[in-house]
Order: C-alpha cells, then sequence, then structure tokens
C-alpha cells in the first residue's frame, strides 16, 4: 500500500471509531510516580483506560516466539534449507508436489536483482553455467552480498519505511542540506552488515553514543515532511511528535499506534495512553522547533514529561504521563514502568529486542522475505493488528524470526537463507515437462501457499539502474549529495525558482537511482509511473500498477532512447567479434539483455525484422527489448 492509500486507510478508521472511554480516571503511573507534577487546569482533568485482558495477548502476533520444530516430508529430496520443510509441509497438505528449479540462468538473473538490484552480465552468466561444484550458488550469493551494490539495492527498501527525502515538503518543499549523510549511513551500514538491533538503536537514540558519526542515524526520527514556517511553532511540534510516533510503531513494532492518537484503538489493545506514553519517549528528541533548527541536532536526552492530549488535539491538554513501552508488548500493565525515565529513547531501543518483545524479529524478518518474493508471509507488513490479514505459514515465520535472534540479528545472513533455499530457487513459469503445472493453479492459484516463483514486476529504481547498466552507461561512484538529472521543462516549470537545477557533470545523470536528489514534491518520472511513494509517510509495501503511462515513458523518455542508443553501440562492438550472422547477432543482443539465448521464434521473428530495415531498425529492437516484460519483471 503506498503512502497516500495507507494514510487514507487510517483517516477512515479513525472516522469509524469513537472514543472507547470517557475522562473518568487517572493514570496509575503519575499517580504512583514521586515526580513533582505542577497543578493546573489541565492536571485537573482524568481520562480511564482498560486493562488488557488475556484474550487480548491471544492474538498471533502479541504471543512469544517459540522456535518450532522442522517438520517432516515426504519431498526430502528437494529440500535444501530449514525454510523449504515448511513450505514442502503446507504443499503436502493439499496434494501439490514442490516444483521444479528454475534454469541457472535465470536464478542466477533473480538473485542479482534482488541483491544488486542489477541485472548480471553476459561474462557472468557463462562463468556461473560452466560452474559444476557444489557449492557454485552459495560463492555466487557470499560475492554479492559482500558487494558496495548490495546497500545501495536494500537501501532504498529502508528509506520507504522511514519516509526519507531531502526536502521539507509542503508548499515551499525547502532543501534539507545534509539528508543525504542518513541515506549515506543506511547504505554503509547494510553493506557492512550492521546486526539489526544496532542499526535500529542507532536511528532511536545515536546521539548516546560516544562516536560522533551515530548521530546521523538519528535522522530516522525527524526524517518525515515538516513546515518549518508554520507561524504556530508549538503545533509543529505537535504534530512531528505525533508523525514519530505513528512511525516507530508501525514501521518497528507492525502496531498502528496512529489510530490512537484520538482515542483508543477500535479494535487492537492500544489505548490513547498508550500512544502518548510512547510519544514521550521521543519528546526530548524533538525540542521546541525553531525556523533555523539543524535537521540532524537532538536537543537535552534527558526525559522531560509529557502529556495526554484529549481526541488529540493540541489545545485539549490532560494530564501528564510518563514514557513506557506499548503494553501489549510489554507484558501488560506492569510492563509498561520498565523504561528509563533518565534515558527514554535508549531505554526504548535495548526493549524493542528485549526476548519477551515478539514483534519486532516478526515485523523486519516478515520485510526481509516480503522484498524477495514480493508478497509478506502476513499481509500488511506494517500491520499485526487483529483485523490485519494472518501470517500464511505462521510457523515458519516464528523459525525465521528465531534464527534471525539466534544469529545476532544478522539481516545478511537472513538473506542468504533466503536466497539459497529451494522454495526461492523454483520457477515462476511451466518447465517444460511438469505435469502438475495445472494442478499448482488450481490448488494454488494466489500462490499463498508458494507453489512457485511469485513472478513480480521490479521497482522503478531497479528498472533505470537495469536499462543504464546493460547499455554500459552506468556511473558506479558511491555516496554524496543527491544529483540532479535532467527534466522535462512542463515538469520543471510546477516548481519553485531553482527547485531543480541539472547536475552539470554528465556523467551525475548516470548514477545508480538511489542518489537521485529526492524531492518530496516531485518524483523523478519513470519512479513516479512505476508507483514511487511520496515520503509524506511511512510506506511498508509498494504498489505495482500497471498503466499506459509507464508504457509511454518506458518508449518515448529521453532515458530509454539515450539507453537504447548506448546499447545498439555496444551491441555492434559485441557483434563485430563474432562471425557476423544474423543469428549471432540476435543471440548476444538477447544474452545481453535478458540473460539468456533467444528461442527459435524469436529468433526467426527478428531475422526478418533486421533483414527488411534500415540500419536504424537497431536502436528500435533495443527500445522493445527494455521494454519486454521478461525486462522489467523478476522471473
Amino acid at each position: 500500500m503506498n503512502a497516500n492509500r495507507q494514510f487514507m486507510v487510517s483517516i477512515l478508521v479513525c472516522v469509524a471509531c469513537w472514543p472507547a472511554s470517557l475522562a473518568t480516571g487517572t493514570d496509575p503511573d503519575v499517580a504512583d510516580s514521586k515526580r513533582k507534577v505542577d497543578t493546573s487546569e489541565a492536571d485537573k482533568r482524568t481520562f480511564e483506560e482498560a486493562h488488557l485482558t488475556e484474550s487480548d495477548f491471544d492474538h498471533w502476533s502479541f504471543r512469544p516466539i517459540l522456535r518450532p520444530q522442522l517438520p517432516d516430508v515426504q519431498s526430502a529430496a528437494w529440500v535444501k534449507s530449514p525454510i523449504d520443510r515448511f513450505i514442502a509441509a503446507q504443499l503436502e497438505l493439499v496434494g501439490i508436489p514442490p516444483c521444479g528449479a528454475a534454469a541457472k540462468n535465470i536464478w542466477l538473473r533473480r538473485v542479482k536483482l534482488d541483491l544488486l538490484g542489477l541485472p548480471p552480465t553476459p561474462e557472468e552468466v557463462a562463468e556461473f553455467e560452466d560452474d559444476h561444484r557444489p557449492d557454485a550458488d552459495a560463492r555466487v550469493v557470499d560475492r554479492w552480498l559482500s558487494s558496495p551494490r548490495f546497500g545501495e539495492r536494500w537501501a532504498q527498501h529502508w528509506l520507504d519505511l522511514a519516509r526519507f527525502a531531502e526536502t521539507d515538503g509542503f508548499e515551499h518543499d525547502k532543501v534539507r542540506e545534509n539528508a543525504w549523510q542518513y541515506r549515506d549511513w543506511v547504505i554503509n551500514a547494510l553493506n557492512s552488515d550492521m546486526p539489526y538491533d544496532e542499526f535500529i538503536r542507532l536511528q532511536i537514540a545515536g546521539d548516546y553514543s560516544p562516536n560522533a558519526a551515530d548521530r546521523i542515524a538519528t535522522m530516522f526520527c525527524l526524517a518525515g515532511a515538516d513546515m518549518p514556517d508554520l507561524n504556530n511553532q508549538e503545533l509543529r511540534r505537535h504534530d512531528r511528535l505525533n508523525e514519530i510516533t505513528s512511525t516507530v510503531g508501525s514501521a518497528l513494532l507492525g502496531l498502528q499506534m496512529q489510530c490512537a492518537q484520538c482515542h483508543d484503538h477500535k479494535y487492537d489493545p492500544i489505548s490513547q495512553a498508550d500512544f502518548f506514553r510512547l510519544r514521550a519517549i521521543f519528546e526530548s528528541a524533538v525540542p521546541e522547533l525553531t525556523r533555523d533548527q539543524a535537521y540532524n541536532v537532538f536537543a537535552n536526552p534527558s526525559a522531560q514529561s509529557a502529556r495526554f492530549y484529549f481526541r488529540g488535539e493540541l489545545n485539549q491538554p490532560g494530564p501528564v504521563v510518563l514514557a513506557a513501552f506499548p503494553r501489549i508488548a510489554a507484558g501488560g500493565d506492569s510492563g509498561r514502568r520498565d523504561c528509563d525515565l533518565n534515558r527514554p529513547r535508549l531505554s526504548f531501543a535495548h526493549w524493542l529486542f528485549e526476548p519477551s518483545n515478539p514483534l519486532t524479529a516478526r515485523v523486519v524478518v516478515n520485510r526481509i522475505w516480503l522484498h524477495h518474493f514480493g508478497r509478506g508471509l502476513f499481509e500488511n507488513p506494517s500491520d499485526v493488528g487483529v483485523v490485519a490479514g494472518g501470517p500464511t505459514h505462521p510457523e515458519l515465520l516464528d523459525w525465521l524470526a528465531s534464527e534471525l535472534q539466534r544469529c545476532r540479528w544478522s539481516l545478511k545472513d537472513l538473506h542468504r537463507q533466503i536466497v539459497l533455499s529451494a522454495t526461492y530457487r523454483q520457477a515462476s513459469l511451466r518447465v517444460e515437462g511438469d505435469g502438475t503445472w495445472g494442478q499448482r493453479l488450481d490448488s494454488d492459484p494466489n500462490n499463498k501457499l508458494y507453489s512457485r516463483f511469485p513472478r513480480h514486476r521490479l521497482e522503478g529504481e531497479t528498472i533505470r539502474d537495469s536499462m543504464l547498466s546493460v547499455a554500459g552507461l552506468l556511473d558506479a561512484r558511491m555516496g554524496g549529495a543527491g544529483v540532479m538529472p535532467p527534466l522535462p521543462a512542463e515538469l520543471t516549470s510546477t516548481l519553485l525558482k531553482d527547485q531543480w537545477k541539472s547536475s552539470p557533470d554528465i556523467a551525475d545523470h548516470m548514477r545508480r537511482s538511489i542518489y537521485i536528489f529526492a524531492r518530496r514534491n516531485l518524483r523523478y518520472p519513470l519512479f513516479e509511473v512505476f508507483d514511487r511513494p511520496d515520503a509524506g509517510a511511512s510506506c511498508p509495501q509498494r504498489d505495482r500498477s500497471t498503466t499506459a503511462i509507464q508504457s509511454l515513458q518506458m518508449f518515448n523518455s529521453e532515458l530509454s532512447l539515450q539507453c537504447a542508443e548506448a546499447l545498439r553501440e555496444r551491441w555492434r562492438e559485441d557483434w563485430a567479434g563474432t562471425g557476423n550472422s544474423q543469428q549471432d547477432k540476435t543471440a548476444i543482443l538477447f544474452r545481453r539483455v535478458l540473460n539468456r539465448s533467444p528461442t527459435a521464434s524469436e529468433q526467426r521473428v527478428l531475422e526478418e525484422f533486421l533483414d527488411g530495415q534500415s540500419p536504424g531498425s537497431d536502436t528500435a529492437i533495443c527500445i522493445a527489448m527494455l521494454n519486454s516484460s521478461e525486462f522489467i519483471y523478476l522471473d
């Protein structure tokens, strides 16, 4: 669900809800505290909070993570990983045998696009197809997990979740001069396989670290849209705190905390007091804002008292509440007093990874699975609540979560487990001689049981990087401020003056998509048509639309023509070293773009086209290849 759609769903849920209780009680945390609280009209107002019940904790996501036993399966010869046993067990329940493996070149293309966001070269495919060692697959995976391109690929998934952009948004959409440092920090952290617990701890409380560079990571908290010129700066601060709380709840815990800003959550065991106690953890992280506030500077990290706001409105302050973790993930009413009020964010960052908290591990392993298979083990990756879809493979989910904990939160180890599994290796299309393909389509029409690999479209960034790569144009420089490739005048005319200045260095225009300047009010055209979110809110999963505008952009844009012409010249150079037959010519292009040889039918069609056309037809063929379904989908 993209950011705008997710926001609208949240609004509709809130409109449908009504406060579950009226203001008739007092927060026991404050009543039990020895902290001195000023007596005021706000403090005299009270609220009531329902206690959690045993049934609240019985929901699948709130139960403890228990490492399940590996199931016995009949298709043991197919199994390459513990993952496969859980998948095979579900398939056997409905009588479907596992799918055969994809061809080596298809698997290689799948793995490199998944891990690095780039297609393999013809040389890499030939080398892999000739490598018959038992550990050939593992060697490739380890090499690509060690590549600096890995962080450039996987950082974008996290940046979507972190609602990252290099501007504020809203009317003036002012530039945040140092925002790109956070993007580079994420890339480097993923490349170094920083343990996930440390990765999150630094983004929540990096300013407690003795290493000054860790402060950059805390940009995660303030990465959302902002309106620095708002006349009411107190309202600005109030809105930012609410936004941070909502993002942290959904991105890290899978809890839709924003639904409890105004009233108790209608369905989930999250009270409005839960929301404001979690918000209190970040009170000191958002100082009294001024128009010249530095983007990555936090205030005094000591705990501050925070308030409950009736209906979530700034002009309706209630009593003081103390920083605490959400009760449903912290053992109930007693667990919420565990937060260290002197260092609430650091305390929260450590609590996220306590074995007693079942949410953090489940949420992140589902995100990784989602990006490898195009769908998660549970439906909404940022919602593990009561009305959200439950997991299709609950035991597999918990095995992966416990494995991540056992492997000291190494994300690369999790990637390795997934891409080396027989489940991931399955074909996405019918393999010749497979007599059970129709049975798979009948018994598992939506592929929820993973009876075959889920074919899915690539993101706009990967499509652009793949085009530049096969054309030989990709500039591999890493890091630094965002670059601005040229845009059509009809787009730049919609912006304020000088909001998009094309980079003078032509090489900058060919850099990886992760380094293109991320402006909230104007997305790069290719990214926009292929469903890049607008960074207005945390985006757990992009839409995958199919529209005519995508085809028009791919066929007619200046980028497509530039890549097609460069690919044509590269194709001619490759062909010059062969016997110069038409058969050689078409085969070279297919291996360069699609990592395979053409079929007899494809060979015949292209040869007939080349024989009957002018020399310029080479460019037309290159554009057609870059627009092929096979090029923009992961098979």
